[in-house]
């Protein structure tokens, strides 16, 4: 029988450069105060910081942008939880305290593990919400699961948008904070007429 992570590694080959290595698991989980997956260990692991598809990313203890850094993106997707208005946690169908951030997309939504229970990382289930929307819902399965399951089309959340995964989903790894720097800005388009007045 073919396991979720055979599955991925067919669906979404890493790149040959995928540049995960080892992590540093225990000061990983004493930082954020709980255990993690075994799934989500062998997906860092084994991936790397990056992207799948161009749109959603799981968060990476060794990602060199704070955006997608697993400690830090965590931290602040519990700060804002709690500060949510009791009108919209009253819609939440989870424990604010049972949701840790992990994953997020270009959207603006954040995928969140179900923290429950607690000492049992390896049974977590995974849930999302959309950034301008109050639905929630839940995939019952690990991080792993939720990926191929999502990318291969045969599950779909209708938080994310109709034209995600595309037909031949892949995976990007982040590029280097200093090639991103060094970009030259994209030039604003001319909108000034020949004689050089406001078009």
């Amino acid at each position: 029988m073919t396991t979720a992570r055979e599955e991925l590694l067919r669906l979404v080959p890493p790149p040959a450069d995928a540049t995960g290595g080892a992590v540093d698991w225990e000061r990983v989980e004493d930082e954020l105060g709980v255990p993690l997956p075994d799934d989500y260990k062998w997906l860092s692991e084994r991936y790397g910081p990056g992207d799948f598809d161009g749109f959603m990313t799981i968060l990476h203890p060794h990602s060199q942008f704070w955006p997608t850094r697993l400690v830090d993106v965590t931290e602040r997707a519990a700060e804002l939880l709690e500060q949510m208005p009791e009108s919209l946690r009253k819609r939440v169908p989870h424990r604010i305290d049972h949701l840790l951030a992990a994953g997020k997309t270009d959207n603006g939504d954040t995928i969140y593990w179900v923290t429950d229970p607690e000492a049992a990382p390896n049974e977590w289930t995974v849930t999302a919400n959309g950034a301008r929307n109050t639905k929630w819902p839940h995939f019952e399965g690990g991080i792993v699961q939720f990926l191929v399951a999502i990318l291969s089309g045969t599950t779909r959340l209708d938080v994310f948008p109709s034209d995600f995964p595309s037909a031949g989903p892949a995976f990007a790894t982040e590029p280097d904070p200093e090639t991103v720097r060094r970009r030259p800005r994209a030039r604003r388009p001319d909108h000034s007429t020949a004689e050089g007045a406001p078009g």
